[in-house]
């Protein structure tokens, strides 16, 4: 069990900061808004179908918060776990570019191949209004582009990976690990789905690298894409289909199957190329 706690405390801190969060976002609501207090007070009393509170909230103050709460988790992990090492974690003089760079191309088409992926099940996405409603502002892009990555990296990989690799867990069940927490972190079945697989190839580009330059990177290119499309193609994202770009649903599933071996080789490639730095990983006695 001691091997396992720090996704345990890690995963505790979060959910807690994101109860902290909720709390505040209520609770500022019910002051600015009447209306959100109206739909509030009718998601309690069970007669409302949904709950558009972030609707009724003004999109920069959601952003902030949520922000607010990621910041708030990490120093906490820092602080009181001791599980995020800044020094290494955020070194880029140690990292090697060349072979990193089959780690960003070959993470990016994996993302694409998951994306199709995730596509033909046709999970609706709950988050979808709030997510447009952050691409057209600053702090929402903000939030989704560099903090949002960032902030998820020194949880997910380092607090969670990192100090279980620290505590002698076998390389592949760190990862693994942290990747199920990276993905149930999301709250969101749609997004949870797609999380699971890239958390992983995050999980093995921060192993082999021992810090999270490049993982923070590769996360802040997969969600400013997305980011991209939110702002462009607003409701109408909806009915994005990789299907009727590629012209059927038999030429997805080819591409969804050829990007994601080119991911797997680029990968694999990294993997023999970029040696583990195990070294940034050991206690200090």
């Amino acid at each position: 069990m001691h091997k396992y706690s720090p996704a345990i405390l890690t995963l505790l801190i979060f959910l807690l900061a994101q109860g902290l969060g909720t709390i505040l976002i209520i609770g500022i609501g019910m002051l600015i808004s009447s209306d959100f207090n109206t739909a509030f007070q009718a998601y309690l009393n069970g007669d409302a179908q949904g709950l558009p509170l972030l609707d009724l909230l003004p999109i920069s103050l959601f952003s902030l918060i949520l922000m607010a709460v990621n910041i708030i988790a990490v120093v906490c992990c820092y602080f009181l776990l001791h599980n995020i090492q800044f020094a290494t974690t955020c070194d880029f003089s140690s990292i090697r570019w060349r072979p990193g760079m089959l780690a960003i191309v070959g993470g990016f088409l994996g993302a694409l191949s998951i994306s199709i992926l995730t596509e033909s099940i046709e999970i609706p996405d709950v988050m979808l209004q709030t997510s447009i409603a952050m691409s057209h502002n600053i702090w929402g892009l903000i939030a989704l582009v560099i903090v949002g990555p960032i902030t998820e990296e020194l949880l997910f990989r380092e607090a969670i990976a990192g100090e279980m690799l620290r505590r002698g867990t076998s390389p592949w069940m760190a990862i693994i690990v942290s990747a199920l927490a990276f993905s149930a972190m999301h709250l969101n079945f749609a997004q949870g789905l797609y999380a699971l697989p890239l958390g992983i190839i995050f999980g093995i580009i921060y192993y082999k690298t021992g810090n999270i330059v490049l993982t923070s990177l590769l996360h802040i290119l997969n969600n400013g894409i997305v980011a991209a499309q939110l702002y462009t193609l607003n409701e109408d994202i909806a009915d994005l289909s990789f299907s009727e770009w590629l012209g059927g649903d038999l030429e997805a599933y080819i591409a969804m199957l050829f990007l994601g071996a080119l991911c797997i080789v680029l990968i694999r490639l990294f993997w023999s190329c970029y040696l583990p730095a195990m070294e940034t990983r050991k206690k200090k006695p």
